[in-house]
């Protein structure tokens, strides 16, 4: 589914002496980002480190244009620094933590109150540059930022949604779902689509995943509006339950083995496995690709009191200890900028959070129904809150969900669990 303050200095006696030193001999200069001296091209332009995620060598290339286009018109050098989605977060954690991360730092939405302490509040450089935030989607606004205060420009957007295998719609005689089908629509084909070693839909415990179907099933939440902790929900626990069911009762999906949830879910729909997969727009385009069959997409299925759809995404900030924030954020003004965004859109990389460039997403993507998808996905979707403890939510959602989705405990008492093992909110 796919960021201006002064060099923090140590005070301690022995960085005290040295400070003073280097301001006598004058050679106190700008620490660049990271901690060490600052960094310059050989033309004098600023150097400047982005930490993003990247999942080969296809990716590497798109976000290497973007750090080359984006700097060119910024005035500085942007070099790439890359690591795989799944250890990013715990490596911004780290040095964020210890004062020592990259200027430019890759934030998704879920992770906002995770990487907050660590990364500058916005608000005064968007005053300052006069950035106009309304041409951005309302909820990755709402949801890269934490406490009031914003701490990246967003980049992508998007509701989750259900993919499906037209081809096995078809085969199975099921009109093709319409956005807004129910959870009872939903279940009726799920019986017709789970035959001959096939079954509906795989389960996931990822934690956007999992959240947005309970959310669309009776508005269940983990989290509120505000970010707080509600594990013991019983909302949440009672459509967590009826997805378990979907496993344990009305057999329309195997037994969920664990591990790479996400991996797990979306393998089995592209090896038509399975008829439907729970993604969003950032997945839509991959899953076209490598899927061997037509694609289709749709809202989730709504449920009684449910209806909503969570809506993630991800942009880019600036670490608290950059020392050059105005030239960073001079950046992610570029980085984010319509021409920028548009080019990804028109390549498809991910659906656009500058609502004026998705269109071209949408027509690159050439997908009967997925603009009408999008918009009623869009107008019911709001940002998935999040919490500092996030990260270590989404390892207990994968560690201790198979047990309530096999069906070993029921879901109530699954959510016990992981709330014992989860700090205060």
């Amino acid at each position: 589914m796919r960021r201006k303050a002064r060099n923090t200095v140590r005070k301690t006696a022995r960085g005290t002496v040295l400070l003073a030193v280097a301001m006598a001999l004058g050679m106190i200069g700008v620490a660049a980002c990271g901690g060490s001296p600052a960094a310059t091209t050989a033309d004098g332009k600023t150097e400047l480190t982005w930490a993003m995620w990247v999942s080969g060598t296809e990716d590497t290339n798109a976000w290497q244009k973007v750090a080359d286009e984006a700097g060119a018109a910024a005035g500085v050098h942007i070099t790439l620094q890359g690591s795989t989605f799944s250890d990013h977060f715990t490596k911004m954690s780290t040095q964020l933590a210890a004062g020592d991360a990259p200027c430019l730092v890759a934030v998704q939405s879920l992770r906002t109150a995770q990487l907050k302490d660590g990364m500058l509040p916005l608000g005064d450089l968007v005053k300052s540059n006069n950035v106009d935030l309304s041409v951005f989607d309302k909820s990755m606004v709402d949801g890269l930022s934490a406490d009031g205060n914003l701490y990246a420009l967003p980049y992508d957007v998007g509701p989750v949604m259900m993919f499906y295998n037209k081809d096995m719609f078809a085969a199975a005689g099921l009109p093709e779902p319409k956005p807004g089908w129910t959870t009872g629509e939903f279940l009726e084909a799920a019986k017709k689509l789970t035959t001959g070693g096939k079954y509906a839909i795989a389960a996931t415990s990822g934690d956007l995943a999992i959240e947005s179907q309970v959310l669309a099933f009776n508005g269940g939440r983990v989290l509120t509006p505000a970010g707080k902790l509600d594990l013991r929900n019983a909302d949440f626990a009672s459509g967590l339950q009826w997805v378990s069911d979907l496993t344990n009762v009305q057999k329309v999906s195997p037994q969920f083995p664990g591990g790479d949830a996400l991996f797990y879910a979306a393998n089995q729909f592209y090896s038509s496995a399975v008829a439907m997969s729970v993604d969003g727009p950032w997945s839509l385009l991959d899953a076209k690709a490598k899927a061997r069959f037509n694609v289709g997409v749709t809202t989730l299925p709504v449920g009684p009191g449910g209806g909503k759809t969570y809506s993630a995404g991800s942009g880019w900030g600036i670490s608290k200890n950059c020392a050059t924030p105005d030239k960073a954020f001079a950046a992610l003004k570029e980085m984010t900028s319509a021409k920028i965004l548009g080019e990804l859109g028109s390549a498809g990389r991910a659906l656009p959070a500058r609502t004026a460039q998705q269109q071209l997403w949408i027509d690159h993507a050439n997908i009967p129904g997925v603009a009408d998808t999008l918009k009623a996905a869009s107008a019911d979707a709001v940002p998935i809150p999040s919490n500092p403890a996030s990260e270590q939510l989404g390892q207990l959602f994968n560690q201790y969900l198979v047990k309530a989705i096999n069906g070993q405990e029921p879901a109530a008492s699954v959510m016990t669990d992981i709330a014992s093992q989860m700090p205060p909110s």
